[in-house]
């Protein structure tokens, strides 16, 4: 299969995740690179909420819903944005964003979102290989059926998706749904297979929603600076903590659609609290754009708020600071100080307790895998889990660090990255305990989540590095033009555009040769199918398409989920016994497992097989994810061509699939 023949998918993908977002956001009142920027993180919003409101109208999940919510969503905006008295202040600040975001602006951040998309796309198609290729990894199982499970049940809602698991209600059918529900609304507009409809919401979460968002969290924090811009769209794809390490370690695709979007998040931070130098939105629609980008970080992947609640402690604190010299300066009342510190105490209460209740169970499988100051020099290289360093990205972000510090502007910016590292030394470097559980816990304590944080601040941090290092060169070539008018003009014009040209090239050229050249050839093998630890392998994929013409469609297939048995839900929409290897299992369910070669001569598994609707099995071998112990407890699933309970369907190498005629 081709990547050409897969192109239907990936427009719908993007129009999915750039066009609902947008028209609220204009609704809102944003306009050119603020739209642009909003667009992604507000789409997420838009699906996730018609998903999860959607089953209490008795509505099942499609297009349908996606443009019902993004029309009322976008009306109610537009009414409450457009009362009279906010209408001139909006005006207002649209005029300046037009003068601020001309067409050189627009131009350069459009090259460098376009520049960073095409690279990463570049990678991310040859990590993958052929567009039906999946991830032969753990948590895989799970997101590909999870697709089906939408597609089946017509339900999207991240308050139903974990039942899909074995979920019984409350919190335990709670899963984050945005990236399921995006993956199934493609293979609903376009007829895309379920691994198809996955890779392509990954490349687009990867190589469009990332360096959009990243790309407009740089011109909030630096203004309309077009080296900058097209730059920090360059760089956008020369870390590999983000998108590469989400995509193969799991692989945490929940947690990319996340992350991808979360730069948005940070903006709207920055938006409330005033902070951005040249974009100064009127408080109400910057903080209705915050609660409404919110809930699209939530419901794709709930660590995303903790994360945002963590990197809005330095803009919210700078801020107050702010605020606070200003009170002093005009010599404000005991009242009004006493007001602030209650409010500040409150609010720091109120972001702990958060902090400690939207998590995950206890867990700390995950162990430190580097020193403290190995894990700060892992920061600082942007290397991180051991991998090579990222060096012109990282010299160019402790250039922009050296500008901050010395103009002391913008330290707030700082404060947001050491945040990210902090979390990220802490659980490399960290031995297990109260400060690794109570910082890191809501990650599971897995450093690979936290890395994938880190580039969103790099990014903006190497761009004021370029910055400065542009503007020393164009300093070199006013001090030339004063010497030489003329000549100085001509050359001055020309070294600054070659300057430009020079470090983005040069950029684009680190960003391929760098580690994520390597790290991509080298997980390749994660999404290959004829490998020692692959668990569907090229028979299975033949005999799983073969699987729909041959298993009626309301039948039940036993099945362990340890060697890729259960994906017969995802690849043939047909329902399996086991949906995951974290499934829970009734007594039943056990039986089967253990004992379905013997329901020709044991009435209690033919009890067990009727209960759990069994009719067929699938015998995928003993090529087992992680070998792990637990995909050695199926025997009955084993050595099935020597039993008298079922007989053999179909057969592509050692893939056999069995229908059950023991138990009448």
């Amino acid at each position: 299969m081709s990547w050409l023949s897969s192109l239907p998918a990936l427009l719908a993908a993007v129009a999915v995740v750039l066009l609902p977002g947008a028209a609220l956001a204009w609704s809102l009142g944003f306009r050119r690179t603020s739209l642009l920027g909003l667009a992604p993180v507000l789409s997420l919003s838009i699906a996730g909420v018609g998903a999860v409101l959607a089953p209490f109208v008795r509505v099942e999940w499609g297009i349908g819903v996606v443009l019902v919510t993004a029309v009322l969503a976008s009306a109610a905006a537009w009414a409450v944005t457009r009362r009279p008295w906010q209408r001139q202040e909006a005006t207002d600040v649209q005029r300046a964003v037009q003068q601020g975001d001309g067409w050189p602006t627009l131009a350069a951040g459009a090259i460098g979102v376009a520049v960073g998309a095409l690279l990463i796309a570049r990678r991310v198609i040859q990590l993958v290989g052929e567009p039906d290729n999946i991830s032969q990894r753990y948590d895989n199982v799970f997101h590909l059926n999870a697709v089906r499970f939408i597609l089946d049940t017509g339900n999207a809602s991240t308050l139903n998706l974990g039942s899909m698991a074995g979920g019984t209600g409350g919190l335990s059918s709670v899963y984050p749904a945005v990236w399921h529900s995006l993956a199934a609304l493609v293979s609903q507009l376009t007829g895309a297979s379920v691994p198809v409809s996955v890779n392509v919401i990954n490349l687009v979460a990867s190589a469009v929603i990332w360096p959009i968002s990243v790309v407009f969290l740089t011109r909030v924090v630096i203004g309309p600076r077009p080296v900058g811009l097209m730059a920090a769209g360059v760089m956008s794809a020369g870390f590999l903590a983000f998108p590469y390490l989400l995509l193969v370690w799991g692989p945490l695709f929940p947690n990319l659609l996340s992350v991808s979007a979360l730069p948005a998040g940070v903006a709207a931070v920055i938006f409330v609290c005033r902070l951005s130098p040249t974009l100064r939105e009127p408080p109400l629609r910057a903080w209705l754009v915050l609660l409404l980008a919110v809930p699209g970080l939530a419901l794709s992947h709930m660590s995303a708020v903790n994360a945002l609640l963590a990197f809005s402690i330095p803009v919210v604190l700078a801020r107050l600071f702010l605020y606070v010299r200003e009170m002093i300066r005009t010599r404000a009342s005991a009242r009004k100080f006493a007001v602030v510190a209650l409010a500040s105490v409150a609010g720091a209460v109120a972001v702990v307790v958060a902090w400690q209740k939207l998590r995950p169970a206890p867990y700390n499988g995950w162990t430190p895998h580097q020193t403290v100051p190995g894990a700060i020099g892992e920061v600082i290289a942007n290397g991180p889990m051991k991998t090579d360093a990222t060096l012109l990205i990282s010299v160019l972000a402790l250039i922009g660090v050296a500008r901050i510090i010395r103009r002391r502007t913008q330290l707030w910016l700082l404060g947001c990255y050491l945040v990210a590292g902090f979390l990220y030394v802490v659980d490399a470097g960290f031995a297990a305990g109260w400060a690794r559980a109570f910082f890191t816990g809501t990650w599971y304590q897995d450093t690979y989540r936290l890395a994938a944080y880190l580039p969103i601040f790099a990014v903006v941090l190497a761009a004021l590095g370029v910055l400065a290092t542009a503007d020393t060169v164009k300093a070199a070539g006013g001090v030339l033009a004063l010497k030489v008018p003329r000549a100085g003009m001509r050359l001055g014009g020309v070294a600054g555009f070659a300057g430009i040209l020079a470090v983005c090239l040069a950029l684009g050229w680190a960003t391929q040769t760098g580690p994520v050249r390597g790290y991509v050839a080298s997980s390749q093998y994660f999404f290959e199918r004829d490998t020692k630890d692959s668990i569907v392998s090229s028979d299975e994929y033949a005999l799983l398409a073969r699987l729909g013409s041959e298993v009626p469609a309301d039948a039940v297939i036993a099945v362990n989920p340890w060697n890729g048995g259960a994906l017969a839900y995802a690849f043939a929409d047909r329902k399996v016994l086991e949906f995951h290897m974290g499934q829970r299992e009734t007594k039943s369910m056990r039986v089967v497992a253990e004992s379905l070669a013997k329901a020709d001569t044991s009435p209690a598994v033919c009890d067990a097989v009727r209960e759990t609707k069994v009719s067929y099995a699938l015998d995928f071998g003993t090529q087992y994810l992680l070998n792990h112990p637990e995909s050695k407890t199926y025997p009955g699933l084993q050595n099935l061509a020597s039993s008298g309970a079922v007989q053999l369907v179909d057969q592509q190498g050692n893939a056999k699939l069995f229908k059950v005629v023991a138990c009448g």
